[in-house]
């Protein structure tokens, strides 16, 4: 029997029918379906590490928030779960920004300015009390990549010292802006979608991420940083630009020597050696 067909045999669904089968691994499944004549989009939970668990059951809890509390920009509707490995939400009729982590196709100005519309309104939503919870500690982040030879010591006393000066994490961020995670819907707006990294963070988290990823699109970097100026974020932007170009640096030195690491790192260290000289420009 393959690991699909067991899905079937095992999984309880709530009545949805199983259709295409987009993605399988050992941790998860996601797959097309529909339920009652509703397309739908089904996720199931497979592999049984502790981390991905409490993941998936955040992101279950986060959609039914969302049925609580709507939140100012277009998600999907929750359909069914069992509240620990089966998640079923609406199928929102769009394609993704793009499949790529970092789009090798610029962004038209509409889409851009679409995208950063549905992040930072989406930062203005008030989810139930106790739902959200500061994603990771950002000092032990700081104190992790400096040991592992991101951060130099002038660079940990720098983000150390801002740190100490910021407040707790405390704005709603998707956690994950990837443009696979932000869907352009056929009736048009832009969604999102994929929710297991949402929770607390300094303001611009969201910011910082797009900033990097779409640093081929032109005028991106500069509507990011117009946004920043506007909202009076620099600081905590620029903590969160730590915490963000530090884990790419990290995600692609780590990948087999080839083409595809050189063209990533070449985009990337530019970044970072500029986000070095506004972080010692602050001293």
């Amino acid at each position: 029997m393959t690991s699909t067909s067991h899905d079937r045999a095992t999984v309880n669904l709530g009545g949805a029918v199983l259709g295409e089968v987009l993605r399988a691994s050992d941790k998860s499944l996601l797959a097309l379906g529909d339920r009652h004549g509703l397309p739908v989009v089904i996720k199931a939970l497979r592999g049984g590490e502790e981390f991905w668990q409490a993941r998936f059951i955040h992101e279950i809890r986060l959609y039914q928030a969302f049925a609580e509390n709507l939140p100012p920009v277009r998600v999907p509707n929750l359909v069914h779960t069992d509240g620990r490995s089966v998640l079923i939400i609406e199928r929102i009729p769009g394609h993704p920004v793009d499949v790529e982590r970092y789009p090798p196709r610029p962004l038209s100005a509409a889409t851009l300015d679409a995208v950063l519309d549905t992040v930072t309104t989406f930062a203005q939503w008030a989810p139930p009390p106790g739902v959200l919870a500061p994603v990771f500690d950002y000092p032990d982040r700081v104190e992790r990549y400096h040991r592992a030879g991101f951060f130099d010591a002038d660079d940990r006393a720098a983000l150390h010292a801002l740190l100490d000066a910021a407040p707790a994490p405390g704005q709603v961020g998707h956690g994950d802006p990837l443009p696979a995670n932000l869907l352009l819907a056929e009736a048009g707006g832009c969604a999102l979608l994929d929710f297991e990294f949402t929770g607390l963070f300094l303001p611009g988290f969201d910011l910082a991420m797009l900033h990097t990823l779409l640093a081929d699109t032109p005028g991106a970097q500069d509507a990011v940083d117009a946004l920043v100026g506007e909202a009076r974020i620099a600081v905590p932007f620029l903590i969160n630009q730590a915490m963000v170009l530090s884990r790419e640096l990290r995600l692609h030195t780590e990948l087999d020597a080839g083409e595809f690491r050189d063209k990533r790192l070449a985009l990337l260290r530019p970044q970072w050696d500029a986000f070095r000289a506004r972080l010692h420009a602050h001293r």
